[in-house]
């Protein structure tokens, strides 16, 4: 015996398994399927649908950039996240191990005063680290007496 598989009402595939598996689905996203049965060149009324909603993939890794950072006291610099797969949710938690040295918030460090400070970004219980080193400013030789 025969199905067809619909998928919002379009025809996907025609197997001969009870089983079946669609490949290329977008994470957190909501399908509809139907399923026909094929006898001879009969096809039978559409079942009722089935709604499935995606999950999204487990992550696999995090990595951040760049790794080292210098800066002086009062710069701020962009981190970027990148998760795999991207399939999976990419929401990144940021945290530095040395507040008193350099703030993090949504990927922008702060430098704040003299010293290093680890930069986390953990999504899922996967994390990646940057450094950050900062140092004071370069007396400006214009104001210099």
């Amino acid at each position: 015996m025969a199905y067809n598989i619909y998928q919002n009402d379009e025809l996907i595939a025609n197997t001969e398994s009870k089983e079946y598996t669609v490949e290329g689905l977008t994470p957190n996203t909501e399908y509809s399927f139907s399923i026909s049965e094929v006898i001879g060149d009969k096809e039978s009324e559409l079942s009722d649908p089935i709604t499935v909603t995606t999950d999204y993939s487990a992550v696999e890794s995090v990595a951040v950039a760049p790794k080292t950072n210098n800066l002086q006291v009062g710069a701020t610099r962009n981190l970027t996240s990148t998760i795999e797969p991207s399939t999976a949710r990419q929401d990144v938690a940021w945290s530095s191990d040395n507040v008193e040295v350099a703030t993090v918030s949504n990927g922008t460090v702060t430098a704040v005063a003299p010293g290093t400070a680890t930069i986390t970004a953990t999504a899922e219980g996967q994390s990646d680290t940057a450094t950050v080193n900062v140092t004071e400013p370069e007396p400006d030789p214009d104001e210099t007496e």
